[in-house]
């Protein structure tokens, strides 16, 4: 119950930090969207609509419009379109990048030569940045999409969980009954998996669980990218384009999904692991 009131109060204070900067810093909202040129409306039901015409307070307070500025649509179908297509991008991203991290992890276990490879591969893909890495996976790999934008995502996951994992994994591996299992005959992958990282994983679940948050920023520069028309790429247009109301449900609907996976990862970490209270 604590857990899920600190969401609450966390997603109150996202709400209100995200109205008050729309809408309670200096300048007429309306008056920019109109002088742009983004909005042909007049200026007076413009702010009626964007309810710029009540107390400070009460515009804070009150729901945005489920109308988006600029496009011809209800905001909120159009994000439910965007998170569908982003949550595809995510699943593909993170199916490759979790087999992709637990075998540079088993070269890791398995030292020598096969180690290095794993150390100097991971060096090199958190080194890469991701408006690097996608045009170059654009010019000499022809695959359709969702896959290169899945692919340039999974590898800044990739670096990012093998480094985190690799460091838990080199802690616990005096404690762990490996040099046992080994001298018993048993297979690698299966001490790999029994004695070391099976044992290590209830922690990452919970660390994945924080990581929904970090996926969502590598997203946005991916999608925008690859032109890949998903919440990223939505509220990347929504922020050039002033649309206010895409711009509140998207940020609202994003921190409600952080909060919910942060949680999420909490409870699963606890089943797949008791011990951890």
């Amino acid at each position: 119950m604590k857990n899920f009131l600190r969401v609450f109060l966390v997603f109150l204070m996202v709400w209100i930090s995200a109205r008050s900067a729309i809408y309670l810093l200096p300048g007429d909202p309306a008056e920019f969207l109109v002088h742009e040129a983004l909005v042909q409306m007049d200026p007076a039901e413009l702010r009626k609509r964007m309810d710029l015409d009540q107390s400070p307070v009460a515009r804070v307070l009150s729901l945005p419009k489920n109308r988006s500025l600029i496009r011809n649509e209800e905001a909120i179908p159009l994000l439910f379109r965007a998170w569908k297509r982003t949550a595809i991008l995510a699943f593909l991203s993170i199916s490759i990048a979790l087999p992709l991290t637990f075998f540079l992890l088993f070269f890791n276990f398995q030292g020598g030569p096969r180690r290095s490879f794993a150390e100097l591969f991971s060096l090199i893909l958190a080194s890469i940045p991701i408006l690097v890495l996608g045009p170059i996976l654009l010019r000499f790999l022809p695959f359709p999409n969702p896959i290169l934008p899945a692919l340039t995502l999974a590898a800044y996951l990739t670096a990012f969980w093998y480094r985190t994992l690799a460091r838990r994994l080199e802690r616990q591996l005096p404690t762990s009954p490996v040099n046992g299992a080994r001298a018993l005959g048993f297979p690698e992958l299966s001490i790999f998996w029994r004695t070391l990282l099976a044992p290590s994983l209830g922690g990452f679940i919970a660390f994945f669980g924080s990581q929904i948050g970090f996926l969502l920023n590598g997203s946005i520069l991916v999608e925008t990218l690859f032109q890949w028309n998903g919440i990223g790429s939505v509220l990347s247009d929504a922020i050039l384009s002033r649309d206010y109301p895409v711009l509140e449900f998207g940020m609202t609907t994003a921190a409600i999904l952080t909060l919910l996976a942060q949680q999420a990862g909490y409870i699963l970490q606890s089943w797949w692991d008791p011990r951890i209270s």
